[in-house]
């Protein structure tokens, strides 16, 4: 049987944002703003993280998908696994949405509506989802970038849409 060494970027992002890379599941290295750090894990379900030259003994409390939550020293840490280009589509989307006028929505990026969430009328929180727009066969939410309500809707389920398109007004 062929052993083969698969190498992946991950980025963990909650409070702070760690860049991972691992190898056969494992990580071999990491970069952040603060430092590098390093996990292993023990036979007792157990990982043991070092970093700045100190140890520490944390465990795994949940994993659903990409969302995280471990316990460290007794601390609860939350936070998301993406793939580096998943992180970057992700960052990007989120900056897009944050425009001088928060009213309108507009796409991100080429691609076709798959799902619209809200309707006209609907009252929506700031970082509410908003639509699915399906690019390069990737599902992306569409987050609302201020609470209000939505006051027009400028497309349907299905229609393709460009970049910077006009989605819909919120007020």
């Amino acid at each position: 049987m062929i052993s083969l060494k698969k190498n992946k970027i991950f980025v963990l992002s909650g409070e702070n944002t760690y860049t991972i890379k691992t190898q056969n599941y494992k990580v071999v290295s990491s970069r952040s703003k603060k430092g590098k750090f390093s996990i292993k894990e023990t036979d007792k379900e157990e990982f043991i993280v070092n970093y700045k030259e100190t140890q520490f003994v944390g465990e795994i409390i949940e994993l659903k998908q990409n969302k995280c939550s471990v316990s460290i020293n007794g601390n609860t840490y939350n936070f998301t696994i993406d793939t580096e280009s998943s992180f970057q589509r992700k960052e990007k989307l989120s900056k897009n949405n944050l425009q001088k006028n928060n009213s309108q929505i507009i796409a991100p990026m080429p691609g076709k509506i798959s799902e619209i969430l809200i309707s006209e009328g609907s009252v929506v929180e700031k970082g509410s989802p908003l639509l699915l727009l399906e690019a390069m066969k990737m599902q992306n939410q569409v987050l609302s970038a201020q609470s209000g309500i939505v006051k027009k809707l400028l497309i349907h389920e299905g229609d393709n849409v460009m970049a910077n398109q006009l989605l819909m007004e919120i007020e």
